[in-house]
């Protein structure tokens, strides 16, 4: 049983091979990398994209001076990506050679590590559906939820990227969500906003003009 991306075919999203993508007008896109249906992690929480325990809906919309969103309110997060024109889609759709009945199959799945899914052979890539998204939409800019360049996804970001630069679009790399590597001291969130401000999300199409990073709301210490 191959294991599909739990939001592909989504209901807000195209129909067909487009189904990891939103059917709203955008301006900028980011990019995450997999997030498996529930049929192979039942306790998945997540009801869109980074649902689960993360930092997105609380650091995305302090850019455009929002309050923050639950990781649980999928209608709040839509209107929120809706107003603003942002598409939120991920580079995986699906693990073909997954089999369910592999108990080690599935624990490569099911603790949520990217470089696990470097051991599947068959992986269905979004890619080519993002490059001509990127495209038709005239995306304005392009922004990763990943870092690195560990396989499986680090080819497929530089596909994205080459694109990108090739056609004067801006993109860049951002800090994962999770916080994980942050360190201690500050509150994550306030971390990683500076983070991602430094890292190119002040260069977001739908940046608040009030935002103001030395706000002492975002007190790095």
């Amino acid at each position: 049983m191959p294991c599909f991306h739990k939001f592909f075919g989504h209901d807000a999203h195209i129909r067909g091979n487009n189904g990891l993508l939103p059917n709203w007008e955008a301006d900028t896109l980011i990019i995450g990398t997999f997030n498996p249906q529930n049929e192979w992690v039942p306790d998945n929480p997540a009801n869109y994209f980074y649902g689960r325990s993360n930092y997105f809906w609380e650091i995305l919309p302090a850019f455009a001076c929002a309050e923050a969103i639950e990781n649980n309110d999928i209608d709040s997060q839509l209107g929120f990506l809706q107003m603003n024109r942002i598409a939120l889609t991920d580079l995986l759709i699906s693990i073909e050679d997954a089999d369910v009945n592999n108990e080690i199959h599935i624990n490569w799945i099911e603790n949520y590590q990217d470089n696990n899914l470097a051991n599947f052979n068959n992986l269905i890539w979004n890619t080519e559906n993002i490059l001509t998204y990127i495209q038709d939409r005239n995306i304005g800019a392009v922004y990763f939820t990943k870092m690195g360049n560990n396989a499986p996804f680090g080819n497929q970001i530089t596909l994205v990227e080459d694109y990108c630069n090739q056609n004067n679009i801006l993109n860049y790399r951002l800090h994962t969500p999770s916080g994980q590597g942050l360190g201690g001291g500050a509150p994550r969130r306030n971390k990683l906003i500076h983070r991602w401000h430094d890292q190119g999300a002040n260069q977001l199409p739908f940046l608040c003009p009030e935002f103001d990073i030395n706000n002492p709301e975002f007190a790095w210490a």
